[in-house]
């Protein structure tokens, strides 16, 4: 299996996995605020989840371009051509590794930066998407001082 291949592959089977259903994408927003802040009412979480703006598609190929960029240069092409072997198994390996990929250090940053500009970005056209934000960062960081220190 040749680069460019590999490279088609790992983009889809990735892009597969992140699902662009408006009701699903707000039904996960809500279960994660239920489990990273527990003290939010589940009617409430669900409100808030529904208000949270979508990120455009174009981020997310950003990203997924970074990933198999950085699997290209760090993993052997003969073992990419194998993972890339269409099975649920590699499928879901491939997921996996991306989701590990978003954990790192590095795309921690990079989200910060992306969703920063897309902030900026929406915020000259959204009023009300940059009032939501505010109250969702002063929630948060009043959260943050009610925790005890890890």
């Amino acid at each position: 299996m040749d680069t460019q291949a590999i490279r088609t592959q790992i983009t889809k089977v990735v892009l597969e996995r992140l699902s662009d259903s408006k009701e699903r994408r707000t039904e996960a927003l809500g279960e994660f605020m239920g489990v990273t802040m527990p003290n939010v009412e589940g009617k409430a979480a669900d409100q808030v989840a529904s208000l949270v703006p979508e990120i455009p598609s174009a981020i997310y190929q950003k990203w997924v371009d970074m990933f198999v960029d950085r699997l290209l240069e760090t993993v052997p092409l003969n073992q990419l051509g194998e993972l890339c072997s269409d099975t649920e198994e590699n499928r879901a390996t491939l997921s996996l590794v991306y989701v590990m990929f978003m954990e790192s250090e590095r795309m921690e940053k990079q989200i910060v930066q992306d969703l920063a500009a897309l902030g900026m970005e929406q915020a000259q056209q959204d009023d009300v998407g940059n009032t939501l934000a505010d109250y969702l960062r002063a929630k948060l960081a009043n959260m943050k001082g009610d925790l005890p220190p890890q």
